[in-house]
């Protein structure tokens, strides 16, 4: 009698391999096309000069321009391989270097321009005159300038050490070097730091806030409410951020401590679990941290979306053809990853 080898098909596995399918083939496409639709509406609505005369919102401004970015090199490179079966960074070096490096450079911007964008309110709230002239249009655009420099800095290590490669990833680090500052570098610039900073400037100006109303006087400082709202999309923003980069610090650590272990020890089901994680807070949660700004100023703020509305009318005037006919008028009211394919996923 012939000895028949069978396979037993884990049907959990296979359930959470098809939702792993399911994200990339739907899950970014989507995250991409929303996510672009809010850097561009961001960017357009901060670019107002009602806008770039506040340097909050000056930071925000320079925010969306590094999520756009950030959402153009890393999401929208990973949708097409998907779609194409074609990655160039598993065989062109230049674009493996520059792609990965500008996902780097933007990520670590789009943070840098929030941490700046507290440290703003927070001192836009303290008693000292000399501490207030910082939130200046002028400091803050400057301070940009600085911020894309250290950035750039910490990221500059991608064009020296990075490869293209067939396996694990299509490209990463070549060299034992700057594996171990990325291992480092990526937890710590990339949420660590920002996670703190955000957290702890957050906590300071809110106290600083309260502290403030119950001033009386020439004591209390005045805020106005359109700074008092920037103060609320920032806190939202942060807690936003936290929210989606927490997660990605927890799987770089799990990943970290169970390299060693032997893919062919591990069950299907924890394979399974392992690659849809990595989709989920490697590639989603970040970007969505990218993508999601816009929802999250529209549904805090009512200047922000004063500004918002203010957009349509302007554009729908300078289209309107003039005429003579008193019936026709028009009325207005003014009122800031992991590249996997369906093949790589054993369904």
């Amino acid at each position: 009698m012939n000895n028949i080898s069978t396979t037993t098909i884990d049907p959990t596995a296979v359930k959470i391999n098809i939702v792993s399918a399911g994200i990339l083939q739907y899950g970014g496409p989507s995250l991409f096309i929303l996510g672009m639709i809010g850097c561009i509406l961001n960017i357009i609505i901060f670019f107002q000069p009602s806008m770039q005369k506040n340097s909050c919102a000056i930071y925000f401004h320079a925010n969306s321009w590094a999520n756009l970015f950030s959402l153009s090199w890393g999401l929208l490179a990973d949708t097409l391989t998907f779609f194409t079966h074609n990655d160039p960074a598993t065989y062109n070096d230049i674009y493996c270097k520059i792609r990965f490096f500008m996902i780097d450079f933007s990520q670590y911007s789009s943070r840098a321009f929030l941490v700046l964008a507290c440290l703003d309110r927070f001192l836009l709230c303290s008693t000292s005159v000399r501490q207030r002239q910082f939130c200046r249009p002028i400091i803050a655009k400057k301070m940009i300038v600085l911020g894309l420099f250290f950035c750039a800095c910490i990221s500059i290590y991608v064009l020296i050490t990075y490869r293209p490669h067939q396996t694990i990833r299509p490209c990463m680090v070549a060299t034992e070097a700057g594996f171990i500052y990325e291992s480092i570098g990526i937890p710590i610039f990339n949420a660590l730091l920002p996670a703190l900073s955000m957290s702890i400037l957050g906590w300071l100006t809110v106290k600083r806030l309260k502290e403030n109303a119950k001033r009386v006087g020439r004591e209390k400082i005045r805020v106005d409410g359109k700074d008092n709202q920037l103060v609320i999309m920032l806190i939202a923003q942060v807690v936003l951020f936290l929210v989606t980069n927490i997660p990605f610090v927890g799987l770089i650590l799990y990943l970290q401590f169970t390299e060693n272990i032997p893919i062919l020890s591990k069950s299907p089901d924890r394979i399974a679990i392992e690659a849809l994680s990595a989709i989920v807070f490697a590639t989603v949660f970040p970007y969505g941290f990218n993508g999601w700004s816009f929802f999250v100023y529209t549904l805090t703020a009512p200047s922000f979306r004063h500004e918002f509305i203010m957009i349509f009318p302007r554009s729908c005037l300078c289209k309107t053809p003039h005429n003579n006919d008193q019936h026709a008028r028009t009325h207005t009211s003014r009122i800031h990853p992991t590249n996997q394919n369906i093949a790589s996923i054993n369904l």
